[in-house]
């Protein structure tokens, strides 16, 4: 097994290197931002940020995404968007999009249902992205923007979200990474309402 054996590595160098630290952390967490990116294996989001434990809240889900508040259904997403808000209260939320992204490709041209149902389903929370490509044709780079500028629209949707920025307290940024080459574009920020 892949992962026990990282682990193991893991547990026997680095843990005795970092045994205090992880103590510490034991009484809670403080971090400053809430990072949004997506599941892709090719993203290490600690690594990329140079952020150590307890510095970065994440969420991972297929494309970077949030429902808009009024979809109230019960999101782990949604939920961990208010801890990370309401009780840890981070400064900033990143929504970091990628290229290469097989979400935003599947939203652009679609799935075949009988073989992928349930990203096919998820599809569906992208219909506004697949409206936009279509409009305006848009390649995937432009596509993968336009993604990152729509989930930070639905992050802006929640009033506990709306209130900290208003406050100045908190900064959504939304970003480009190119897996190929670690760079990082920064497609938009919001910091005043």
């Amino acid at each position: 097994m892949t992962a026990f054996k990282g682990y193991e590595k893991f547990n026997e160098t680095r843990v005795p290197e970092i045994k205090d630290k992880l103590a510490a952390l034991k009484d809670g967490q403080s971090p400053p931002t809430l990072f949004i990116t997506c599941s892709d294996s090719r993203i290490c989001a600690n690594d990329m940020t140079q952020t150590d434990y307890g510095q970065l809240f994440v969420i991972r889900n297929a494309g970077n995404s949030i429902l808009p508040a009024n979809e109230e259904n019960g999101d782990a997403d949604q939920a961990t968007l208010e801890y990370a808000v309401k009780a840890l209260g981070v400064q900033e939320i990143v929504i970091c999009g990628h290229s290469h992204c097989g979400l935003v490709t599947a939203a652009c041209s679609g799935v075949d249902r009988n073989q992928l149902k349930y990203i096919d389903n998820y599809l569906g929370k992208f219909a506004d992205l697949q409206a936009t490509v279509r409009e305006k044709g848009l390649e995937l780079v432009d596509a993968i923007h336009t993604n990152v500028r729509n989930q930070m629209k639905n992050v802006l949707s929640y009033d506990f979200v709306q209130e900290q920025v208003k406050a100045g307290k908190l900064k959504i940024h939304g970003w480009y990474y190119t897996l190929e080459t670690g760079s990082v574009e920064v497609v938009d920020t919001i910091d005043a309402l």
